[in-house]
Protein backbone atom coordinates (compact mmCIF):
# COMPACT_ATOMS: atom_id res chain seq x y z
CA UNK A 1 0.00 0.00 0.00
CA UNK A 2 1.36 3.84 -1.05
CA UNK A 3 -0.60 5.28 1.81
CA UNK A 4 1.71 6.46 4.42
CA UNK A 5 0.11 6.67 8.07
CA UNK A 6 0.13 10.60 8.21
CA UNK A 7 -1.69 10.68 5.19
CA UNK A 8 -4.43 7.88 6.14
CA UNK A 9 -4.73 9.67 9.79
CA UNK A 10 -5.12 12.97 7.65
CA UNK A 11 -8.13 11.14 5.84
CA UNK A 12 -9.55 9.98 8.75
CA UNK A 13 -9.75 13.36 11.12
CA UNK A 14 -10.73 15.46 7.80
CA UNK A 15 -13.70 13.36 7.01
CA UNK A 16 -14.59 13.56 11.03
CA UNK A 17 -14.02 17.33 11.06
CA UNK A 18 -15.91 17.77 7.46
CA UNK A 19 -19.30 15.76 9.12
CA UNK A 20 -18.82 17.50 12.38
CA UNK A 21 -19.30 21.35 10.49
CA UNK A 22 -21.74 19.93 7.89
CA UNK A 23 -23.96 18.94 10.74
CA UNK A 24 -23.33 21.56 12.67
CA UNK A 25 -24.19 23.82 9.58
CA UNK A 26 -27.33 21.64 9.16
CA UNK A 27 -28.77 21.94 13.04
CA UNK A 28 -28.89 24.16 15.74
CA UNK A 29 -29.22 21.19 18.18
CA UNK A 30 -26.81 19.07 17.01
CA UNK A 31 -24.16 21.56 18.64
CA UNK A 32 -26.21 21.01 21.80
CA UNK A 33 -26.26 17.09 21.64
CA UNK A 34 -22.93 16.54 20.36
CA UNK A 35 -19.35 17.00 21.58
CA UNK A 36 -16.64 16.40 18.47
CA UNK A 37 -14.28 15.09 21.43
CA UNK A 38 -16.91 12.61 22.44
CA UNK A 39 -17.75 11.44 18.96
CA UNK A 40 -13.84 11.21 18.45
CA UNK A 41 -13.52 9.23 21.35
CA UNK A 42 -16.22 6.98 20.26
CA UNK A 43 -14.63 5.98 17.05
CA UNK A 44 -11.25 5.05 18.44
CA UNK A 45 -13.59 2.94 21.22
CA UNK A 46 -15.23 0.83 18.24
CA UNK A 47 -11.50 0.97 16.40
CA UNK A 48 -9.96 -0.80 19.03
CA UNK A 49 -13.08 -3.48 19.91
CA UNK A 50 -13.56 -3.98 16.23
CA UNK A 51 -9.46 -4.64 16.14
CA UNK A 52 -9.56 -7.02 19.08
CA UNK A 53 -12.65 -9.20 18.21
CA UNK A 54 -12.37 -9.43 13.91
CA UNK A 55 -9.24 -9.01 13.25
CA UNK A 56 -7.35 -10.60 11.98
CA UNK A 57 -9.20 -13.61 13.23
CA UNK A 58 -12.87 -13.65 13.68
CA UNK A 59 -13.43 -14.31 17.49
CA UNK A 60 -9.58 -15.45 18.04
CA UNK A 61 -8.47 -13.19 20.54
CA UNK A 62 -12.16 -13.35 22.39
CA UNK A 63 -12.56 -17.11 22.74
CA UNK A 64 -8.81 -17.46 23.90
CA UNK A 65 -9.23 -14.79 26.55
CA UNK A 66 -8.95 -15.83 30.23
CA UNK A 67 -12.72 -14.87 30.54
CA UNK A 68 -14.17 -16.86 28.20
CA UNK A 69 -13.50 -20.20 30.00
CA UNK A 70 -14.99 -18.45 33.21
CA UNK A 71 -18.41 -17.99 31.58
CA UNK A 72 -18.11 -22.14 30.42
CA UNK A 73 -18.08 -22.83 34.41
CA UNK A 74 -21.99 -24.75 35.53
CA UNK A 75 -22.74 -26.84 37.70
CA UNK A 76 -21.99 -30.65 35.97
CA UNK A 77 -19.35 -31.03 38.76
CA UNK A 78 -21.47 -29.98 41.85
CA UNK A 79 -22.67 -26.70 43.14
CA UNK A 80 -19.76 -23.81 42.44
CA UNK A 81 -19.28 -20.23 42.42
CA UNK A 82 -19.75 -18.32 39.21
CA UNK A 83 -21.26 -21.12 37.57
CA UNK A 84 -25.08 -20.26 37.15
CA UNK A 85 -24.29 -18.89 33.65
CA UNK A 86 -22.48 -21.31 32.34
CA UNK A 87 -25.01 -24.11 33.21
CA UNK A 88 -27.32 -22.06 31.67
CA UNK A 89 -24.74 -22.16 28.18
CA UNK A 90 -24.49 -25.90 28.78
CA UNK A 91 -27.78 -26.80 28.68
CA UNK A 92 -28.58 -24.09 25.64
CA UNK A 93 -25.33 -26.23 23.70
CA UNK A 94 -27.33 -29.28 23.66
CA UNK A 95 -29.50 -27.03 21.46
CA UNK A 96 -27.11 -26.33 19.22
CA UNK A 97 -26.80 -23.17 20.65
CA UNK A 98 -22.87 -21.95 20.38
CA UNK A 99 -21.73 -20.30 24.17
CA UNK A 100 -19.54 -18.13 21.94
CA UNK A 101 -21.64 -15.67 20.74
CA UNK A 102 -23.98 -15.55 23.57
CA UNK A 103 -20.80 -14.39 25.77
CA UNK A 104 -19.78 -12.48 22.77
CA UNK A 105 -22.83 -10.60 22.68
CA UNK A 106 -23.53 -10.29 26.40
CA UNK A 107 -19.84 -8.98 26.72
CA UNK A 108 -20.74 -6.10 23.98
CA UNK A 109 -23.22 -4.88 25.52
CA UNK A 110 -22.16 -4.59 28.50
CA UNK A 111 -19.07 -2.79 27.36
CA UNK A 112 -20.72 -0.10 24.93
CA UNK A 113 -23.68 0.13 27.72
CA UNK A 114 -20.96 1.40 30.48
CA UNK A 115 -18.99 3.70 27.54
CA UNK A 116 -21.95 5.05 25.86
CA UNK A 117 -24.13 6.09 29.42
CA UNK A 118 -20.42 7.80 30.50
CA UNK A 119 -19.87 9.78 27.80
CA UNK A 120 -23.88 10.95 27.58
CA UNK A 121 -23.67 11.66 31.38
CA UNK A 122 -20.39 13.82 30.81
CA UNK A 123 -21.31 15.62 27.57
CA UNK A 124 -22.89 18.57 29.47
CA UNK A 125 -20.05 18.95 31.71
CA UNK A 126 -16.76 21.37 31.15
CA UNK A 127 -14.24 19.87 28.32
CA UNK A 128 -11.40 19.50 30.78
CA UNK A 129 -13.64 17.69 33.04
CA UNK A 130 -14.74 15.60 29.97
CA UNK A 131 -11.07 15.26 29.41
CA UNK A 132 -10.35 14.12 32.31
CA UNK A 133 -12.82 11.51 32.67
CA UNK A 134 -11.47 10.23 29.64
CA UNK A 135 -7.63 10.50 29.86
CA UNK A 136 -6.60 10.34 33.64
CA UNK A 137 -4.95 7.12 34.36
CA UNK A 138 -7.86 5.02 35.47
CA UNK A 139 -10.90 6.60 32.83
CA UNK A 140 -12.48 5.25 29.81
CA UNK A 141 -9.03 5.26 28.03
CA UNK A 142 -7.98 2.88 30.35
CA UNK A 143 -10.64 0.71 29.81
CA UNK A 144 -10.65 0.56 26.51
CA UNK A 145 -7.26 0.40 25.99
CA UNK A 146 -7.28 -3.05 27.47
CA UNK A 147 -10.29 -4.33 26.41
CA UNK A 148 -8.64 -7.68 25.87
CA UNK A 149 -8.47 -7.65 29.68
CA UNK A 150 -11.34 -6.15 30.49
CA UNK A 151 -13.85 -7.37 27.50
CA UNK A 152 -16.68 -9.69 29.23
CA UNK A 153 -15.45 -9.77 32.71
CA UNK A 154 -18.84 -10.70 34.68
CA UNK A 155 -17.92 -7.98 37.66
CA UNK A 156 -18.29 -5.25 34.66
CA UNK A 157 -22.35 -6.09 34.98
CA UNK A 158 -21.69 -4.44 38.86
CA UNK A 159 -21.61 -0.92 36.84
CA UNK A 160 -23.88 -2.33 34.57
CA UNK A 161 -26.09 -2.40 37.11
CA UNK A 162 -25.37 0.96 38.78
CA UNK A 163 -26.48 2.77 35.58
CA UNK A 164 -29.47 0.72 35.57
CA UNK A 165 -30.29 2.12 39.03
CA UNK A 166 -28.72 5.82 39.18
CA UNK A 167 -30.72 6.57 36.15
CA UNK A 168 -34.16 5.37 37.44
CA UNK A 169 -35.95 7.61 39.90
CA UNK A 170 -38.38 4.71 41.11
CA UNK A 171 -36.56 1.07 41.72
CA UNK A 172 -38.63 -1.87 42.35
CA UNK A 173 -37.34 -4.09 45.32
CA UNK A 174 -38.55 -7.26 43.46
CA UNK A 175 -36.45 -6.34 40.52
CA UNK A 176 -33.36 -5.12 42.43
CA UNK A 177 -33.53 -8.35 44.59
CA UNK A 178 -33.84 -10.72 41.21
CA UNK A 179 -30.96 -8.66 39.79
CA UNK A 180 -28.89 -8.59 42.62
CA UNK A 181 -29.21 -12.26 43.26
CA UNK A 182 -28.27 -12.90 39.79
CA UNK A 183 -25.07 -11.31 39.75
CA UNK A 184 -24.01 -12.57 42.67
CA UNK A 185 -24.63 -16.07 41.02
CA UNK A 186 -21.85 -15.31 38.34
CA UNK A 187 -19.74 -13.03 40.76
CA UNK A 188 -19.70 -12.47 44.21
CA UNK A 189 -18.43 -9.13 44.59
CA UNK A 190 -21.96 -7.57 46.40
CA UNK A 191 -20.59 -8.21 49.87
CA UNK A 192 -17.71 -5.66 49.41
CA UNK A 193 -20.26 -3.42 47.35
CA UNK A 194 -23.49 -3.74 49.73
CA UNK A 195 -22.77 0.00 51.57
CA UNK A 196 -22.82 1.81 48.17
CA UNK A 197 -25.77 0.43 46.62
CA UNK A 198 -27.66 1.13 50.37
CA UNK A 199 -26.30 4.89 49.75
CA UNK A 200 -27.72 4.63 45.59
CA UNK A 201 -30.92 2.90 46.88
CA UNK A 202 -31.82 5.29 49.70
CA UNK A 203 -32.17 8.21 47.04
CA UNK A 204 -34.75 6.92 45.63
CA UNK A 205 -38.37 7.53 45.82
CA UNK A 206 -40.56 4.87 47.35
CA UNK A 207 -38.01 2.97 47.93
CA UNK A 208 -38.03 0.87 51.19
CA UNK A 209 -34.73 0.77 52.79
CA UNK A 210 -35.90 -1.85 55.35
CA UNK A 211 -36.82 -4.59 52.82
CA UNK A 212 -33.24 -4.04 51.42
CA UNK A 213 -31.72 -3.97 54.91
CA UNK A 214 -33.51 -7.70 55.39
CA UNK A 215 -32.82 -9.05 52.31
CA UNK A 216 -29.06 -8.20 52.51
CA UNK A 217 -28.59 -9.38 55.92
CA UNK A 218 -31.06 -12.71 55.44
CA UNK A 219 -30.08 -13.36 51.54
CA UNK A 220 -27.69 -11.48 49.34
CA UNK A 221 -25.08 -11.48 51.72
CA UNK A 222 -25.48 -15.28 53.23
CA UNK A 223 -25.75 -16.53 49.54
CA UNK A 224 -22.68 -14.43 48.48
CA UNK A 225 -20.63 -15.84 51.56
CA UNK A 226 -21.90 -18.89 51.05
CA UNK A 227 -20.45 -19.07 47.75
CA UNK A 228 -17.16 -17.31 48.49
CA UNK A 229 -16.56 -20.04 51.06
CA UNK A 230 -18.68 -23.59 50.95
CA UNK A 231 -18.54 -23.15 47.51
CA UNK A 232 -15.41 -22.01 46.53
CA UNK A 233 -14.52 -25.11 45.01
CA UNK A 234 -16.06 -27.75 42.45
CA UNK A 235 -16.83 -31.30 44.21
CA UNK A 236 -15.96 -32.90 41.10
CA UNK A 237 -13.30 -31.47 39.14
CA UNK A 238 -12.81 -33.80 36.49
CA UNK A 239 -16.37 -33.72 35.44
CA UNK A 240 -16.24 -30.18 35.65
CA UNK A 241 -13.44 -29.90 32.94
CA UNK A 242 -15.27 -32.35 30.79
CA UNK A 243 -18.51 -30.31 30.44
CA UNK A 244 -16.27 -27.47 29.70
CA UNK A 245 -14.40 -29.34 26.77
CA UNK A 246 -17.64 -30.30 25.38
CA UNK A 247 -19.04 -27.07 24.97
CA UNK A 248 -15.57 -26.28 23.56
CA UNK A 249 -14.87 -29.00 20.95
CA UNK A 250 -16.68 -27.28 18.36
CA UNK A 251 -14.37 -24.00 19.11
CA UNK A 252 -11.89 -24.39 16.58
CA UNK A 253 -9.97 -20.85 17.29
CA UNK A 254 -9.15 -21.96 20.65
CA UNK A 255 -5.77 -23.05 21.10
CA UNK A 256 -6.01 -24.61 24.78
CA UNK A 257 -8.56 -27.42 25.11
CA UNK A 258 -7.81 -28.88 28.35
CA UNK A 259 -9.99 -26.67 30.71
CA UNK A 260 -7.58 -23.62 30.62
CA UNK A 261 -7.86 -20.68 32.58
CA UNK A 262 -10.16 -19.58 35.42
CA UNK A 263 -11.47 -22.83 36.04
CA UNK A 264 -8.29 -24.11 37.12
CA UNK A 265 -8.59 -21.84 40.47
CA UNK A 266 -11.79 -24.05 41.62
CA UNK A 267 -9.96 -26.97 42.07
CA UNK A 268 -9.10 -27.48 45.48
CA UNK A 269 -5.40 -29.34 44.56
CA UNK A 270 -4.78 -25.96 42.38
CA UNK A 271 -5.24 -23.14 44.66
CA UNK A 272 -4.27 -23.79 47.94
CA UNK A 273 -6.52 -20.71 50.09
CA UNK A 274 -3.39 -19.28 51.72
CA UNK A 275 -1.48 -18.91 48.23
CA UNK A 276 -3.22 -15.71 47.39
CA UNK A 277 -1.23 -13.82 49.97
CA UNK A 278 2.02 -14.95 48.94
CA UNK A 279 1.04 -14.23 45.44
CA UNK A 280 0.19 -10.57 46.37
CA UNK A 281 3.58 -10.39 48.53
CA UNK A 282 5.74 -11.87 45.35
CA UNK A 283 3.65 -9.83 42.78
CA UNK A 284 4.33 -5.79 44.21
CA UNK A 285 8.21 -5.93 43.57
CA UNK A 286 8.07 -8.21 40.62
CA UNK A 287 8.05 -6.08 37.64
CA UNK A 288 7.39 -2.93 39.64
CA UNK A 289 8.69 -1.98 43.55
CA UNK A 290 6.63 -0.79 46.11
CA UNK A 291 7.16 2.53 46.21
CA UNK A 292 5.51 2.68 42.26
CA UNK A 293 2.51 1.36 43.64
CA UNK A 294 2.57 3.73 46.38
CA UNK A 295 2.57 6.43 43.71
CA UNK A 296 -0.44 4.37 41.49
CA UNK A 297 -2.69 4.74 44.91
CA UNK A 298 -1.29 8.55 45.51
CA UNK A 299 -2.66 9.24 41.86
CA UNK A 300 -5.68 7.29 42.23
CA UNK A 301 -7.09 8.51 45.33
CA UNK A 302 -6.56 11.83 43.60
CA UNK A 303 -8.14 11.34 40.49
CA UNK A 304 -11.45 9.93 43.07
CA UNK A 305 -11.29 13.56 44.33
CA UNK A 306 -11.75 14.96 41.21
CA UNK A 307 -14.04 12.64 40.22
CA UNK A 308 -16.73 14.37 42.38
CA UNK A 309 -15.27 17.57 41.63
CA UNK A 310 -13.70 17.87 44.79
CA UNK A 311 -16.29 17.94 46.72
CA UNK A 312 -14.69 16.72 49.97
CA UNK A 313 -17.68 15.64 51.77
CA UNK A 314 -18.99 13.19 48.90
CA UNK A 315 -15.27 12.01 48.54
CA UNK A 316 -14.81 11.22 52.15
CA UNK A 317 -18.35 9.50 52.26
CA UNK A 318 -17.86 7.63 48.91
CA UNK A 319 -14.55 6.38 50.04
CA UNK A 320 -16.05 4.99 53.43
CA UNK A 321 -19.01 2.93 51.19
CA UNK A 322 -16.48 1.15 49.22
CA UNK A 323 -13.81 0.63 51.83
CA UNK A 324 -14.58 -3.18 51.90
CA UNK A 325 -13.83 -3.37 47.98
CA UNK A 326 -10.09 -2.66 48.81
CA UNK A 327 -10.16 -5.65 50.73
CA UNK A 328 -9.46 -7.44 47.05
CA UNK A 329 -6.28 -6.10 46.89
CA UNK A 330 -5.08 -8.48 49.57
CA UNK A 331 -6.79 -11.44 47.86
CA UNK A 332 -6.44 -11.00 44.07
CA UNK A 333 -3.71 -10.32 41.82
CA UNK A 334 -6.07 -7.99 39.25
CA UNK A 335 -4.60 -4.82 40.71
CA UNK A 336 -5.83 -2.74 37.86
CA UNK A 337 -9.31 -4.63 37.25
CA UNK A 338 -9.96 -3.21 41.08
CA UNK A 339 -8.56 0.51 40.57
CA UNK A 340 -11.22 0.57 37.74
CA UNK A 341 -13.74 -1.00 39.26
CA UNK A 342 -13.62 1.56 42.02
CA UNK A 343 -13.24 4.73 40.36
CA UNK A 344 -15.88 4.00 37.88
CA UNK A 345 -18.38 3.02 40.70
CA UNK A 346 -17.45 6.66 41.75
CA UNK A 347 -17.58 8.08 38.67
CA UNK A 348 -21.16 6.56 37.84
CA UNK A 349 -22.65 7.02 41.20
CA UNK A 350 -21.42 10.84 41.27
CA UNK A 351 -22.71 11.95 38.56
CA UNK A 352 -25.93 10.25 38.97
CA UNK A 353 -26.23 10.97 42.25
CA UNK A 354 -29.35 13.90 43.24
CA UNK A 355 -27.15 15.48 45.62
CA UNK A 356 -25.29 17.18 42.96
CA UNK A 357 -23.34 20.72 44.26
CA UNK A 358 -22.13 23.94 42.75
CA UNK A 359 -18.47 23.64 41.78
CA UNK A 360 -16.24 26.21 41.07
CA UNK A 361 -15.23 26.63 37.57
CA UNK A 362 -11.36 28.46 38.15
CA UNK A 363 -10.57 24.88 39.27
CA UNK A 364 -11.09 22.90 35.96
CA UNK A 365 -7.59 23.61 35.20
CA UNK A 366 -6.77 21.35 37.96
CA UNK A 367 -8.67 18.54 35.96
CA UNK A 368 -5.58 18.53 33.39
CA UNK A 369 -2.96 17.20 36.18
CA UNK A 370 -4.24 13.37 36.15
CA UNK A 371 -4.27 13.64 32.51
CA UNK A 372 -0.69 14.88 31.80
CA UNK A 373 0.32 12.38 34.42
CA UNK A 374 -1.04 9.78 32.11
CA UNK A 375 1.62 10.72 29.78
CA UNK A 376 4.45 8.98 32.20
CA UNK A 377 2.41 6.72 34.13
CA UNK A 378 1.03 3.32 33.15
CA UNK A 379 -1.46 1.08 35.53
CA UNK A 380 -1.18 -2.66 35.03
CA UNK A 381 -3.91 -4.65 34.64
CA UNK A 382 -2.40 -7.12 37.02
CA UNK A 383 0.99 -7.26 39.69
CA UNK A 384 2.69 -9.76 37.15
CA UNK A 385 2.42 -8.04 33.72
CA UNK A 386 5.18 -7.40 31.83
CA UNK A 387 4.57 -3.10 32.40
CA UNK A 388 6.61 -0.26 34.01
CA UNK A 389 4.64 1.88 36.39
CA UNK A 390 7.29 4.97 35.29
CA UNK A 391 8.04 5.50 31.57
CA UNK A 392 9.55 8.48 31.20
CA UNK A 393 9.53 9.49 27.33
CA UNK A 394 10.99 12.48 25.07
CA UNK A 395 7.66 14.04 23.26
CA UNK A 396 8.68 12.64 20.07
CA UNK A 397 9.00 9.07 21.35
CA UNK A 398 4.87 9.99 22.44
CA UNK A 399 3.64 11.59 19.50
CA UNK A 400 5.39 8.48 17.69
CA UNK A 401 3.96 5.75 19.88
CA UNK A 402 0.25 7.78 19.66
CA UNK A 403 0.81 7.93 15.67
CA UNK A 404 1.00 4.15 15.35
CA UNK A 405 -1.73 3.42 17.76
CA UNK A 406 -4.14 5.19 16.36
CA UNK A 407 -2.56 4.33 12.45
CA UNK A 408 -2.76 0.35 13.69
CA UNK A 409 -6.89 1.13 14.33
CA UNK A 410 -7.37 3.04 10.98
CA UNK A 411 -5.43 0.45 9.41
CA UNK A 412 -7.55 -2.93 9.37
CA UNK A 413 -10.94 -1.27 8.74
CA UNK A 414 -9.41 0.58 5.22
CA UNK A 415 -8.11 -2.74 4.06
CA UNK A 416 -11.01 -4.26 4.58
CA UNK A 417 -13.21 -1.58 2.53
CA UNK A 418 -10.98 -1.62 0.11
CA UNK A 419 -9.27 -5.34 -0.30
CA UNK A 420 -12.58 -7.60 2.03
CA UNK A 421 -12.19 -9.30 4.51
CA UNK A 422 -9.66 -11.77 3.04
CA UNK A 423 -6.97 -9.10 2.67
CA UNK A 424 -3.81 -9.71 0.63
CA UNK A 425 -1.14 -8.90 3.31
CA UNK A 426 -0.93 -10.09 6.79
CA UNK A 427 -2.34 -7.94 9.16
CA UNK A 428 0.05 -6.81 11.97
Amino acid sequence: MNNSPILLLSQLFGALTLIHFGLSSLSKKYKEYFKLDLALFLTLTVGVSFSYIFVPDFFYKFVNGWPYNEWLVNYQGGLVRRGFTGEILFQLNKFGINPKYIIFSIGIISFYHIVLNILFLIKDKHILFRAFVLFNPFGLLYLVQNIDFFFARRDLFYLNFFIYLGKRKKVNFTVFTILATLLILNYGIYIFLVFTFYYVLKEKDGFDIQKFKYASAFFLLPLNILLLTVFRYVSNFEKLCTSINTLNNNNTLQREKDCWGAPQWLNRDFEPINSAFSEIAQGINYYNDFSNWVLVFLIFFISLFFVVEMDRDKFLQYLLLISPYFGLFFIAQDWGRWLLLIFFTFLINSLLSNNQKVFNEKLNILFLFPVFINIFVNIPSHLFRNMKVLDVRSLNEIILGLTDFIYSLALPPYIIIFYGYNPPIVLP
